[in-house]
Protein backbone atom coordinates (compact mmCIF):
# COMPACT_ATOMS: atom_id res chain seq x y z
CA UNK A 1 0.00 0.00 0.00
CA UNK A 2 2.58 2.54 1.04
CA UNK A 3 4.51 1.56 -2.29
CA UNK A 4 1.32 2.60 -4.23
CA UNK A 5 0.90 5.65 -2.51
CA UNK A 6 4.71 6.89 -2.71
CA UNK A 7 4.71 5.64 -7.07
CA UNK A 8 1.19 7.64 -7.18
CA UNK A 9 2.99 10.73 -5.66
CA UNK A 10 6.13 10.47 -7.49
CA UNK A 11 3.78 10.32 -10.69
CA UNK A 12 1.97 13.43 -10.05
CA UNK A 13 5.10 15.18 -8.96
CA UNK A 14 6.70 14.38 -12.28
CA UNK A 15 4.38 14.61 -14.80
CA UNK A 16 4.02 18.78 -13.89
CA UNK A 17 7.37 18.83 -14.50
CA UNK A 18 7.64 16.64 -17.53
CA UNK A 19 4.91 18.70 -19.36
CA UNK A 20 6.07 21.97 -18.36
CA UNK A 21 7.20 23.19 -21.03
CA UNK A 22 8.87 26.67 -21.60
CA UNK A 23 8.04 28.94 -23.83
CA UNK A 24 10.81 31.63 -25.91
CA UNK A 25 8.70 35.02 -26.36
CA UNK A 26 10.91 36.99 -28.93
CA UNK A 27 8.43 39.74 -30.16
CA UNK A 28 9.74 41.98 -27.11
CA UNK A 29 12.08 44.68 -26.46
CA UNK A 30 13.78 42.26 -24.57
CA UNK A 31 13.08 38.43 -25.12
CA UNK A 32 11.98 36.52 -22.14
CA UNK A 33 10.59 32.70 -21.60
CA UNK A 34 7.73 31.92 -19.69
CA UNK A 35 6.21 28.28 -18.35
CA UNK A 36 2.58 28.50 -18.98
CA UNK A 37 0.31 26.46 -16.80
CA UNK A 38 0.37 22.97 -18.89
CA UNK A 39 -3.17 22.58 -19.73
CA UNK A 40 -3.61 26.46 -21.12
CA UNK A 41 -4.06 27.44 -24.18
CA UNK A 42 -1.83 30.10 -26.06
CA UNK A 43 -3.97 33.24 -27.20
CA UNK A 44 -3.71 36.05 -29.96
CA UNK A 45 -2.96 39.22 -27.77
CA UNK A 46 -4.54 41.99 -27.90
CA UNK A 47 -3.09 44.94 -27.90
CA UNK A 48 0.16 46.04 -29.53
CA UNK A 49 2.35 45.86 -26.32
CA UNK A 50 0.92 42.59 -25.94
CA UNK A 51 3.66 39.90 -25.74
CA UNK A 52 2.13 36.49 -24.53
CA UNK A 53 -1.68 35.57 -23.40
CA UNK A 54 -2.81 31.68 -22.36
CA UNK A 55 -6.01 30.93 -21.16
CA UNK A 56 -7.33 28.28 -19.35
CA UNK A 57 -9.08 25.18 -21.44
CA UNK A 58 -12.68 26.18 -22.56
CA UNK A 59 -14.18 23.34 -20.34
CA UNK A 60 -12.78 24.93 -16.93
CA UNK A 61 -13.32 27.90 -14.83
CA UNK A 62 -12.17 30.81 -16.92
CA UNK A 63 -8.74 32.55 -16.51
CA UNK A 64 -6.01 33.79 -17.90
CA UNK A 65 -2.69 35.27 -18.16
CA UNK A 66 -0.65 37.93 -20.03
CA UNK A 67 2.58 39.71 -20.43
CA UNK A 68 2.45 43.23 -21.41
CA UNK A 69 6.02 45.12 -22.31
CA UNK A 70 5.46 48.73 -22.98
CA UNK A 71 8.83 50.73 -24.13
CA UNK A 72 9.02 54.81 -22.71
CA UNK A 73 11.77 57.02 -24.63
CA UNK A 74 11.95 59.20 -21.57
CA UNK A 75 13.33 56.22 -19.49
CA UNK A 76 15.75 54.84 -21.44
CA UNK A 77 18.50 55.93 -20.23
CA UNK A 78 17.46 55.39 -16.61
CA UNK A 79 19.76 52.77 -14.67
CA UNK A 80 18.27 49.94 -13.23
CA UNK A 81 19.43 49.92 -9.94
CA UNK A 82 17.20 53.48 -9.70
CA UNK A 83 14.03 51.64 -11.40
CA UNK A 84 14.50 49.21 -8.64
CA UNK A 85 14.86 51.07 -6.13
CA UNK A 86 11.70 53.00 -7.60
CA UNK A 87 9.61 49.27 -7.68
CA UNK A 88 11.14 48.68 -3.99
CA UNK A 89 9.51 51.42 -2.25
CA UNK A 90 5.97 49.87 -3.05
CA UNK A 91 2.82 51.77 -3.63
CA UNK A 92 0.00 51.79 -0.65
CA UNK A 93 -3.52 50.50 -1.02
CA UNK A 94 -5.15 53.72 -1.94
CA UNK A 95 -1.96 54.33 -4.18
CA UNK A 96 -2.49 51.47 -6.19
CA UNK A 97 -6.47 51.17 -6.39
CA UNK A 98 -5.86 55.16 -8.02
CA UNK A 99 -3.79 53.72 -10.33
CA UNK A 100 -5.98 50.88 -11.52
CA UNK A 101 -8.79 52.62 -11.17
CA UNK A 102 -7.81 54.93 -14.15
CA UNK A 103 -8.05 51.58 -16.45
CA UNK A 104 -10.65 49.65 -14.90
CA UNK A 105 -14.13 49.74 -13.46
CA UNK A 106 -15.09 48.62 -9.66
CA UNK A 107 -11.41 48.60 -8.28
CA UNK A 108 -10.99 46.87 -5.08
CA UNK A 109 -7.20 46.39 -3.78
CA UNK A 110 -6.87 43.27 -1.17
CA UNK A 111 -3.38 43.40 -0.49
CA UNK A 112 -0.17 45.26 -1.79
CA UNK A 113 3.63 43.72 -1.81
CA UNK A 114 6.83 44.36 -3.26
CA UNK A 115 7.38 40.66 -5.62
CA UNK A 116 10.26 39.75 -7.93
CA UNK A 117 10.46 38.98 -11.52
CA UNK A 118 13.26 37.63 -12.63
CA UNK A 119 15.70 39.17 -10.22
CA UNK A 120 14.25 42.83 -10.36
CA UNK A 121 11.89 44.00 -7.79
CA UNK A 122 7.98 44.09 -8.84
CA UNK A 123 4.70 46.25 -6.92
CA UNK A 124 2.34 43.19 -7.15
CA UNK A 125 -1.62 43.93 -6.33
CA UNK A 126 -3.81 41.81 -5.25
CA UNK A 127 -7.16 42.24 -6.96
CA UNK A 128 -10.50 42.59 -8.26
CA UNK A 129 -11.46 44.55 -10.86
CA UNK A 130 -13.71 44.77 -13.74
CA UNK A 131 -13.58 45.90 -17.62
CA UNK A 132 -16.90 47.24 -19.53
CA UNK A 133 -17.83 45.00 -22.92
CA UNK A 134 -20.03 45.53 -25.17
CA UNK A 135 -21.82 42.58 -23.96
CA UNK A 136 -21.52 44.01 -20.80
CA UNK A 137 -18.96 43.93 -17.23
CA UNK A 138 -16.83 41.65 -17.22
CA UNK A 139 -14.86 40.90 -13.72
CA UNK A 140 -11.53 39.89 -12.70
CA UNK A 141 -9.68 38.19 -9.68
CA UNK A 142 -6.34 37.72 -9.66
CA UNK A 143 -3.21 39.93 -9.23
CA UNK A 144 -1.92 42.54 -11.42
CA UNK A 145 2.22 42.74 -11.25
CA UNK A 146 4.66 45.76 -12.47
CA UNK A 147 8.22 46.26 -12.83
CA UNK A 148 10.75 47.80 -14.75
CA UNK A 149 13.61 47.42 -17.15
CA UNK A 150 16.50 48.60 -18.92
CA UNK A 151 16.22 50.13 -21.64
CA UNK A 152 13.06 52.26 -20.31
CA UNK A 153 10.25 49.17 -20.37
CA UNK A 154 7.77 49.06 -18.19
CA UNK A 155 6.24 45.03 -17.62
CA UNK A 156 3.00 44.14 -16.60
CA UNK A 157 1.96 40.69 -15.73
CA UNK A 158 -1.82 40.11 -15.53
CA UNK A 159 -2.98 36.77 -14.12
CA UNK A 160 -6.57 36.78 -13.27
CA UNK A 161 -10.12 34.44 -13.42
CA UNK A 162 -12.58 35.90 -15.35
CA UNK A 163 -16.21 36.13 -14.76
CA UNK A 164 -19.86 37.49 -15.15
CA UNK A 165 -19.53 39.02 -12.11
CA UNK A 166 -17.58 39.14 -8.37
CA UNK A 167 -18.95 36.07 -7.38
CA UNK A 168 -17.91 33.98 -10.45
CA UNK A 169 -14.41 35.50 -11.04
CA UNK A 170 -13.72 34.70 -7.18
CA UNK A 171 -14.40 31.39 -7.73
CA UNK A 172 -12.52 30.94 -11.02
CA UNK A 173 -9.67 32.61 -8.69
CA UNK A 174 -9.99 30.22 -5.89
CA UNK A 175 -9.99 27.12 -8.33
CA UNK A 176 -6.63 28.48 -10.47
CA UNK A 177 -4.76 30.78 -8.03
CA UNK A 178 -1.83 28.19 -7.36
CA UNK A 179 -1.24 28.54 -11.46
CA UNK A 180 -2.03 32.35 -11.41
CA UNK A 181 0.78 32.89 -8.74
CA UNK A 182 3.03 30.97 -9.91
CA UNK A 183 3.18 31.68 -13.68
CA UNK A 184 4.60 35.44 -12.90
CA UNK A 185 7.32 33.48 -10.82
CA UNK A 186 8.76 31.72 -13.86
CA UNK A 187 9.05 34.77 -16.16
CA UNK A 188 12.80 35.34 -17.09
CA UNK A 189 13.72 38.63 -18.96
CA UNK A 190 16.57 38.10 -21.41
Amino acid sequence: MRKNILLIAFCVLTSSQVFAQTVSVKNSPRPFTIVPPTSWVQQPTSTGNSRVKYAAPPEMPAAECAVIVQEYPIAKDIPQSTLDKGMLEGLTISEMTEQLSAIFNNVKIFSVAVANISGHPAQLANCLYSIGTPSGEIWVRGIYITAATTPGLIWIICCGATGRDANEAQKGYSYWQLELMKFPTNIKIQ
